[in-house]
């Protein structure tokens, strides 16, 4: 894992990122409305003619994540001069009425389960991937995720084999 990103938390999402084929930045100031934004984790994607970007914004802290930082969130999203079509909140975890808002407000809520830290980068990897893969091959049209399933099942045949 490359260190980048001023949190580990941030590191992981941005390799997850770009594990699915995005070009990342993390720790990226924008400009908005009325003066800088800061963002965690920032990915984009060329799809046909359209640039598709992803926002994340990673919490890798002790207590769960509040309302009210999902509402800062979201406000500094709204502030942006280009609005990501992807936003997500990354974090061990949510309270109830954080998670529920957040996806309210449009924003795809990854709860890791734990704080990241070097003993379990790759758990937290596993998680994050798996989350936002399941996302991005969710939209994918049906004959693509049957394709993407048949692979997924070659390859534990193979792994079977090779065992």
């Amino acid at each position: 894992m490359r260190r980048r990103a001023k949190d580990l938390l941030e590191d992981i999402v941005a390799e997850a990122l770009e594990s699915l084929g995005f070009n990342v930045r993390v720790d990226l100031r924008v400009q908005g409305r009325a003066g800088e934004v800061e963002v965690d984790v920032w990915g984009e994607k060329l799809v046909g003619d359209t640039r598709f970007a992803v926002y994340a914004s990673c919490k890798n802290w002790d207590n769960p994540v509040d309302v009210g930082t999902v509402r800062e969130e979201l406000g500094r999203i709204l502030q942006m001069t280009v609005i990501p079509h992807v936003r997500i909140l990354v974090a061990p975890s949510f309270t109830d009425s954080a998670r529920r808002e957040a996806v309210a407000d449009g924003f795809m809520v990854v709860e890791v389960g734990e704080k990241t830290h070097d003993g379990n980068i790759d758990k937290i990897y596993s998680r994050v991937y798996y989350k936002l893969d399941k996302l991005f091959t969710g939209v994918a049209p049906r004959r693509l995720q049957e394709l993407a399933e048949k692979v997924r099942e070659l390859a534990e045949r193979a792994r079977r084999i090779a065992e």
